[in-house]
């Protein structure tokens, strides 16, 4: 039993100890690197190299290259479902984006289109963003 405790300590500190920080060095690049979120790999990329840095007005910036993605660029839902398929942590990073700092009018047209032009392949995911969008709405 101690060694079981023993080494669930160690465990629990070594995991936490390898968590990536948000620098100042990487706060500034997170906030530069809003602006250039116009593809999904570029939001993918973005996740992985900054994801310590989603927080605040960058995690606003962020939500708001989500859904101009979804909205504006709907056709190109397939490619987040295959570089989901290659990244699963991209679908929880794109759902906690879907979220009440976007404009009302943002999640309607989400909601309106995951629920009207959802590729029969997608529908899985389409159904997560609906509800996240509803979940913002309230």
């Amino acid at each position: 039993m101690k060694w079981t405790v023993a080494l669930l300590s160690l465990f629990l500190f070594t995991g936490s100890t390898q968590a990536k920080v948000c620098t100042q060095e990487d706060a500034a690049a997170a906030d530069l690197a809003v602006d250039g979120l116009n593809s999904w790999e570029a939001i993918q990329k973005n996740s992985v190299d900054y994801g310590q840095c989603d927080d605040g007005s960058i995690a606003e910036g962020n939500s708001e290259a989500v859904a101009r993605m979804l909205v504006d660029k709907w056709p190109e839902i397939g490619k987040l479902e295959t570089l989901i398929s290659r990244d699963p942590s991209l679908q929880e990073y794109i759902l906690k984006h879907v979220d009440s700092t976007l404009a009302t009018d943002d999640l309607n047209r989400i909601i309106e289109l995951s629920t009207k032009s959802c590729p029969e392949k997608n529908i899985l995911l389409c159904n997560k963003l609906i509800s996240a969008a509803k979940k913002s709405l309230e």
